[in-house]
Formats: C-alpha cells, sequence, structure tokens
C-alpha cells in the first residue's frame, strides 16, 4: 500500500509539473483573459491647423465625445456662430463626431467637463473660462491682447483644466460680428496661426467669396467612369474572425450637385474558411440600414469571389451614406465553442459604381421630402439656408445644430453663410433670399400661426397637434402619443423659396422629426411634403395630390446577381491560433481519472489484506 501511495505522489507531482508547464507557456491566458493593458495616451499636439485632431482623429473607431458650449442666452449672431462651428465639424469629422449641445449654465451644473468642450460667444457669457490657461487671456469680459483689434474673430485651444487628455477650443470675438468670423474662419478648415499654433486672429472673411474647403470627404468622383474601389475610399481589407455576428461600416459622398441615377450596382470582392458551418455562415450587405443582398459561405466562395449587387436608385442619398455588412461565422461544432480557423475577408478591391448626374435645382422639383437635404444644400456654403428658432430653447437650439451638423456633411463650399434668426426677429431680407428650417413647438413659434393656411398640415392657435384633415387617411390616436411633424412648403412670400418645419406635439416629438432629418435610414422613408414620425415609425403623405404611405419598416428584396469569380492576387489574412484551453482541461481530467484508479487499487488491496487475516 506504501508503494501504490508512492506511485500516486509522483504522479500527482508529474501532472502538476506539466500543468505548471502548460500555464507557463501562456496557455492559461485563454482562459483568464489577462486584459491587455491600454496603451499610453497620444500626448495632446495644440495645433489649430490640425483641425479637427485632436477633438475627432480621423479614423477612429471610438471618438471622444464634444460639447458645443453656447451663452444661457445666445445673441442671434451668436446662435448662427454656434451652427457654423457645427456644421464645420460635421464636414471634418465626416459626420462621425459625437457632438452635443450645452448652455453655460448647464455646463456649469453637470459632470460634462470630461469630454472636449467647444466654447462658442463672447467672452462674458463664460466664466468658467477663467479656469484654463489660454494664450489670449480674459480680463473682465474681453480678451486682451495687443495684436487684438476689436472686431476680430479668435480662435483658440489649450488643454482641459478638468480632464488633461480633453482639450478647450474658443470660437470667440468681442463682438458678435467677431464670433461669427471666427466660425467662418474655422468652416474653411485652413487655419492660418501666427506666435502660437493655437492660436489664431481672423481679421476679415471677405463676403461672397467661396472656395473649397479643407475636408477629409470621401466622395464618389463624378468623372465618366463614376466608380471607385473601397481602397479608393481609403478603407483596407478587412478580415473578421471569431464565433458570432460582427459588423462593418463603410462612409461613401454623393457630392454637392448631383444624384445617383439608375443601374447603381456593388461587386462585393470577398472569401472565407473553409472550417465554417456553410448552413449557418455568411454575410448580409445594407445601404443606408435597407438590406440590398446577402450571400452564404460555401466552398466555391473560399476561393477569391465577386458578387455582384445591384442597388435601387432610391437608396441613395445626397451627402452621407453608409454601406454596411452583418457577417457571420459558425464553426461545425458550435458545442466545443471552437474558433480555430473562423475567418471571412472584404477586400478593399470590392467595387462601388454609382452612375451620377447633375440635380436639378429648381425650387419647385426638390420640393420634396424624399428630396432632403436639397434644395437646402444648392448653395455649397449655405448662404442660402436660415434657421428660425425660438430665443429661449436649448433643447430646439442642439436639434438645430444636429441638423447644420448634417448639412455640413453634406457640402463643400467654404467659409459657411448660415443664418440663425429668433422666430420674433425676422427681417424682410430673410424673408426674401433664404430657404427656411423652422424648428420648435407650433404654439411657441409665432411664424406658424402666420403659415397656417400654407401648412400642409396646420395648428389651431395655441395648439400643438397638427389638423390632419388634408390627408387620405386619418388615424385617431391616444392624446399622450408623442409626435414629430416634417412639413415642406413654398413661403407664401416669395413661391421660389422653400420651408421646412421641423415640428412636434411635445419636445421629444421635436426630436423624433429632427432625428427623421439626420439619421440615414429614417430619412429614406420620407417622401411628399409631410411625414408624422412616431419614434422610427414614419408616415409620408402628399398633400398636394392626397396620398399617403406609410414607410414602416419596409421590405426591399432587390435582385443578387453572382459573377463568375476571377483570380485577384489578394492573399487572405492569417487567423490567429489560439485557443488551446483544452490542454488544461485534459492534465485537469486525466488528474481525476488516476486518483479513481489508485483509489480502487487500494480499496482492492485492502480487501484483500483483510481476507488474508
Amino acid at each position: 500500500m506504501n508503494k501504490l501511495a508512492y506511485i500516486f505522489i509522483l504522479s500527482l507531482t508529474a501532472a502538476g509539473l506539466l500543468l505548471g508547464m502548460t500555464y507557463s507557456n501562456g496557455f492559461a491566458q485563454v482562459v483568464t483573459e489577462t486584459p491587455t493593458p491600454e496603451p499610453a495616451a497620444t500626448p495632446l499636439t495644440l495645433d489649430l491647423r490640425l483641425l479637427p485632431e485632436p477633438i475627432y482623429r480621423l479614423g477612429s473607431t471610438t471618438p471622444a465625445a464634444s460639447a458645443l458650449v453656447v451663452p444661457d442666452s445666445p445673441s442671434a449672431d451668436e446662435m448662427r456662430a454656434a451652427l457654423i462651428v457645427s456644421a464645420s465639424f460635421g464636414r471634418m469629422s465626416r459626420g462621425k463626431m459625437p457632438l452635443s449641445l450645452l448652455t453655460a449654465s448647464q455646463l456649469a451644473s453637470s459632470l460634462s467637463t470630461s469630454q472636449h468642450l467647444i466654447f462658442v460667444g463672447k467672452p462674458s457669457a463664460f466664466p468658467i473660462l477663467s479656469q484654463v490657461s489660454l494664450p489670449a487671456s480674459v480680463s473682465g469680459a474681453t480678451f486682451v491682447s495687443s495684436e487684438i483689434q476689436p472686431e476680430d474673430g479668435i480662435l483658440q485651444m489649450t488643454i482641459s483644466a478638468w480632464d488633461n487628455t480633453k482639450v478647450v477650443l474658443v470660437v470667440s470675438g468681442n463682438t458678435d460680428a467677431g464670433v461669427v468670423k471666427a466660425a467662418q474662419a474655422l468652416s474653411v478648415g485652413s487655419i492660418q496661426t501666427g506666435s502660437y499654433t493655437n492660436l489664431a486672429i481672423v481679421a476679415n472673411v471677405n463676403a461672397g467669396s467661396s472656395t473649397v474647403a479643407k475636408a477629409e470627404t470621401l466622395a464618389i468622383p463624378t468623372s465618366t467612369q463614376q466608380t471607385s474601389t473601397f481602397g479608393d475610399l481609403g478603407y483596407a481589407s478587412k478580415t473578421f474572425t471569431g464565433i458570432g455576428t460582427s459588423s462593418a461600416d463603410y462612409q461613401f459622398d454623393i457630392p454637392p450637385g448631383f444624384i445617383a441615377e439608375e443601374n447603381a450596382y456593388f461587386d462585393l470582392v470577398f472569401s472565407n474558411s473553409t472550417l465554417l458551418d456553410y448552413t449557418r455562415s455568411g454575410l448580409v450587405i445594407f445601404i443606408n440600414g435597407k438590406v440590398i443582398g446577402s450571400a452564404r459561405f460555401s466552398d466555391e466562395t473560399a476561393q477569391t469571389t465577386i458578387l455582384r449587387i445591384n442597388i435601387p436608385q432610391n437608396f441613395i442619398s445626397a451627402g452621407s451614406n453608409s454601406l454596411s455588412f452583418d457577417v457571420n461565422l459558425s464553426p461545425l461544432n458550435e458545442v466545443s465553442g471552437e474558433s480555430f480557423g473562423l475567418w471571412a475577408t472584404i477586400y478593399s478591391a470590392s467595387v462601388l459604381h454609382v452612375p451620377l448626374a447633375p440635380t436639378t435645382t429648381t425650387s419647385t422639383d426638390l420640393r420634396d421630402l424624399s428630396k432632403y437635404p436639397y434644395p437646402f444644400i444648392n448653395d455649397p456654403t449655405l448662404a442660402n439656408v436660415a434657421f428660425i428658432l425660438p430665443e429661449q430653447d436649448p433643447m430646439v437650439w442642439e436639434i438645430a445644430a444636429k441638423i447644420a451638423f448634417n448639412l455640413g456633411r453634406s457640402v463643400l463650399g467654404a467659409p459657411f453663410y448660415l443664418m440663425a434668426v429668433y422666430d420674433k426677429q425676422i427681417s424682410e431680407e430673410v424673408r426674401q433670399n433664404y430657404d427656411w428650417i423652422v424648428i420648435g413647438l407650433p404654439s411657441e413659434i409665432q411664424v406658424i400661426g402666420e403659415l397656417r393656411d400654407a401648412l400642409p398640415a396646420p395648428f389651431e392657435e395655441g395648439s400643438n397637434v397638427a389638423i390632419l384633415t388634408r390627408l387620405q387617411i386619418v388615424y385617431r390616436l391616444p392624446e399622450n402619443t408623442e409626435l414629430g411633424y416634417l412639413e415642406l412648403l413654398s413661403a407664401p412670400w416669395n413661391h421660389s423659396r422653400t420651408i421646412l418645419a421641423v415640428l412636434g406635439n411635445t419636445e421629444a416629438g421635436i426630436r423624433q422629426a429632427g432625428n427623421a432629418l439626420t439619421i440615414p435610414y429614417l430619412r429614406n422613408q420620407l417622401k411628399g411634403d409631410f411625414a408624422i414620425i412616431n419614434g422610427e415609425m414614419i408616415s409620408s403623405a402628399d398633400t398636394r395630390t392626397r396620398s399617403v404611405e406609410e414607410s414602416i419598416s419596409p421590405s426591399v428584396s432587390p435582385e443578387v446577381i453572382p459573377v463568375e469569380a476571377t483570380p485577384i492576387p489578394i492573399q487572405p489574412a492569417s487567423p490567429k491560433i489560439t485557443n488551446r484551453d483544452w490542454i488544461p482541461m485534459a492534465i485537469f481530467g486525466l488528474i481525476v481519472l488516476m486518483a479513481i484508479l489508485l483509489t480502487v487499487v487500494i480499496l482492492t488491496g485492502a480487501k484483500r489484506d483483510k481476507s488474508g487475516r
């Protein structure tokens, strides 16, 4: 018995040594998933010439949040400057920068200082700026510098006093005119600095001048070929690995002044592992959130393959568009959870072909919600756009900033000349020479009452509920239903001008209406001259023809045409083989088995000893 115990101890020791060697070789990392340390933060470079960095880093998958900070009671010019700044970052970040809007008092009472802060307005509105070190410091209510003239615009940037991984950007001036100049200089994208790279003083912006802004814009070329590969658009080949569904998103632009014609298509170049369960593995392709095709993986697609997918013309909108993929990889033996050798690659040789034609610029032809953002981007500097806003409503200001952000994403002219006007301060010049975007609660916007007879769905005085008698179908909804309204019409005082009213029966309803203009898969459901938005459910109508079209959860079954594979000299990425978590389990099982066998032997020996006595 002693001999058997000795053997057991030796076996247990050997197994333990083997297990220890296994862990020392790193296999245990798969089981314990020791987190990889975060790379050291990149030092912030305070150089206005490099904007949008460091506020937004081009190509970043997890951009830091930023807040646009405006005065508690901004003048119309300060609000105009804020919308110009929002439009500018919309263009510079390709529409990907997370940007909110706060008033100065909202910032002071919140914990929002752990983000990039962009102050727009005169220094007197921001006492909090005394806590940061600026190259042109604030004394009292003005900036002090021997270089600054009274009407100059001022752009400056510094490290945030509340989070040293974030920056503070100040778009300002000692007067309203100076604030607007600073915002317009930012919209050009090529900022000239002087003694300090984080300080720029803007003496003047020449009215009527226009250039093509410096922007990292990915646009479909307007040549006769009108074809781009993913590589042309700046995207490398992408390999998906591991069990389950992964996603990828590719952005492309339809340039200002053009619309997509028929016969657009996408040639997907891809390949996949042969270790997949083909019955449960494949990919789905979307344009602006709408399905345009799919593919199931197979031994044939394991060789580099081209799949042609036709794109319906009305799926492509002016400005920014999204081509995205959901890729699902399933192993042959799902019970084991083994992800070894699971991969699929979408190659940069994939081709997007979108024939383009110059858009018709007459207001009559463009007066349809399906054409948005036209006619508001007919002028690439947004010089035709005026936002009509309530004077004291930060929630509405934030929606206006998001719409401006989206419009800026869609145009290339610079500087931006868009206007912001408070509802009760509308001049005759703004009436005659601008297309309007009116935002707010109908009962709180004076001009909505003036437009009552021209609106597709008017409002009773003091009411926020649209009268829907002009529609072909009228629904009875619960009183507490929060609805957004979009109404498109010609201006009664100048029929060549367009008015878009972004309204709601509650604040949440106004937000829903704003979302319908700024979220692509919602915007692509809009038609006619009137839309009701209930969350993500949209009903569009044309009150001019009394037709109604429900645009709720549209289903699409476009033709998918596979093309015979042609050899392409691209090698798929080698998947990493790291999953060896079966080794520790095998060793543990061996130890248990040895213990059971030894127990049987000992009990058998003891029985024999007892019978021997």
